[in-house]
């Protein structure tokens, strides 16, 4: 077990990622000095970062390993040369000593090992960054999986938290990073998914409704759990094995067809978000496996989602609006699931909802099916970074979970349309098929709640009128844009003209033996070059290129 001194460790964390800042901050300035030739040297410095932040996370343990597995599927936030180290965690993670975790669960059931199992291996099957798994045998006879928590992981885990937090600190006032995310929200979440991780009592809890909720369901199951052997730091489970998730091959060798382990997978996953409320987070392939007859195990229940009630309805409203093609509505959905920061152009967010929704007019729901999402998501991508989005904390391990879902099914089945599987949990979680006499009374409902809704607002607008409370808001991001692109260009210039003046105000100077008004005018240039170097490093505004699409549908 790696070193358990506080200083020693938060020293180790900080010095670690004030490194990676400074790199990156020394690549940006690079950059700017010789342009994009430096580019090419990016993927190296991620590579050598990620190297580094394996080997210390190997060396420290604890929470180092933990983020680093959470990141080594998360490909839409980093780089390929990251990702790629990172996701050697997965495997590398060193072992605890047996004796060690025999002490743990003698102390935990209050009796020897030997005298609990009939056997007990001394070989561990998984070695995780929490916990570790055993394969024993009980005096009953059954085969069980046995998992214990390291010896004082607690302790290096409350101390690598207290160092994580002077990392979001450097990442808050450094970087512009929190313009996207809230830091603070995702580590409280990060902090709280990983204490219910410490405690099996919990995931045993979360097993057994897992199982509770899918037992109708002959497709999925979980191992059965045994209470009596378990406790806290100790969780004894029914030993299971079966294919691995993403051996193509493999499954194809045993007479599986990987099309329908896809849809099986995806299937289930859809029936957690949608439907229970209650989703397993961590859906790496070591947490997969496929049975003989084509269903799937699911193990490892540590880390799981839940998603409330108000967040359903706010799905609820989020699909009403695409169907009925309602970039208000969309936006209200989106603001209520806390997507949007409260300071957002409600404007600008419903104009670029109509350019989506744009995209799915005339197109029927039982046409989604068919209907490629990946050219949207694209014509989005560059809005999302640009106005004041933000992914919420608790939909972070959702979209972690989605984003590892994703990689797996395809993996398995390269050409499955997910919007033609969630087109019948679509329709569930509505609870209507919204026909055309929904429409219209949904439109009734609108306009009668609008004939209630307007007298008082209107004698509001009116008294806010006559006292001088009312603002108009006017559209003037072109227009600024374009003030502060001749701003900054008349600024160089001026700056430019000043120094080249001064210099030759000096070379005359100096030539005619004033060397002491010379020495003046250099002083000068040097406060003219500083001012000219600083201006240079403003991005100028450009001015805001607007674009038409014209958007035809193809005829069948």
């Amino acid at each position: 077990m790696a070193s358990h001194s506080k200083v020693g460790r938060t020293v180790t964390i900080l010095h670690l990622f004030t490194g990676f800042l400074l790199e990156i901050a020394w690549y940006k300035l690079l950059r700017k000095l010789h342009g994009p030739r430096q580019e090419a040297r990016l993927p190296q410095l991620y590579r050598n970062q990620a190297i580094r932040f394996r080997e210390t996370a190997l060396h420290l343990e604890g929470l180092l390993i933990k983020v680093g597995q959470f990141f080594s599927t998360r490909v839409d936030v980093l780089p390929v040369e990251y990702t790629s180290e990172l996701a050697l965690l997965q495997d590398e993670v060193p072992p605890v000593r047996t004796d060690q975790i025999k002490h743990v669960i003698s102390t935990e059931l209050g009796a020897p090992v030997e005298t609990i199992f009939a056997e007990f291996g001394d070989k561990h099957i998984a070695a995780a960054s929490l916990g570790q798994v055993h394969r024993a045998v009980l005096r009953s006879g059954e085969v069980v999986a046995v998992k214990i928590l390291r010896p004082r992981i607690e302790e290096i885990i409350n101390i690598d938290l207290t160092a994580f937090r002077g990392v979001i600190w450097m990442l808050k006032v450094f970087t512009k990073w929190e313009k996207y995310t809230d830091f603070d929200d995702l580590y409280a979440e990060f902090s709280a998914t990983l204490r219910e991780e410490l405690d099996y009592q919990q995931e045993l809890a979360n097993l057994e409704r897992f199982r509770v909720n899918f037992q109708g369901d002959p497709l999925i199951s979980a191992p059965a759990v045994y209470p009596k052997y378990s406790r806290q730091r100790v969780l004894t489970l029914e030993f299971v094995d079966g294919y691995k998730v993403t051996d193509r091959a493999g499954l194809l060798a045993a007479g599986l067809e990987p099309e329908k382990v896809a849809g099986t997978l995806v299937d289930a996953y859809l029936k957690q978000a949608l439907i229970h409320g209650f989703y397993h987070a961590d859906p790496h392939p070591g947490n997969l496996f496929v049975r003989p007859d084509g269903g799937i195990i699911f193990i490892d229940f540590g880390m799981v989602g839940r998603i409330t009630d108000a967040n359903k309805r706010s799905v609820r409203k989020l699909i009403s609006g695409v169907i009925n093609s309602d970039p208000e509505e969309l936006s209200q959905a989106l603001q209520e699931m806390g997507f949007i920061k409260p300071a957002a152009n409600l404007l600008s967010l419903q104009k670029a909802i109509t350019i989506f929704l744009a995209e799915l007019k005339g197109v029927q729901f039982e046409e989604l099916g068919n209907l490629q999402i990946d050219k949207f998501l694209g014509e989005l991508r560059e809005f999302i970074y640009s106005e004041p989005f933000q992914i919420p904390a608790h939909y972070t391990f959702l979209g972690r979970a989605v984003g590892t879902l994703s990689g797996i099914a395809a993996g398995l089945d390269p050409n499955m349309n997910i919007l033609s599987v969630i087109k019948p949990y679509a329709k569930q979680v509505l609870g209507q098929d919204f026909t055309p006499l929904q429409l219209v009374w949904q439109k009734a409902k609108t306009v009668a709640l609008a004939g209630v809704e307007i007298p008082p607002l209107l004698e509001k607008t009116l008294r806010d009128f006559r006292t001088g409370d009312i603002q108009v808001k006017v559209e003037m991001g072109p227009i600024l844009r374009q003030l502060r692109f001749q701003e900054t260009l008349a600024n160089r210039l001026m700056w430019t003209v000043l120094l080249a003046s001064t210099g030759i105000g000096y070379s005359i100077l100096l030539s005619n033996g004033q060397e002491s008004l010379a020495t003046k005018l250099l002083y000068l240039m040097g406060a003219f070059a500083f001012l000219l170097i600083n201006n240079l490093r403003k991005r100028a505004e450009k001015p805001l290129k607007w674009h038409t699409h014209s958007h035809r549908r193809r005829k069948s």
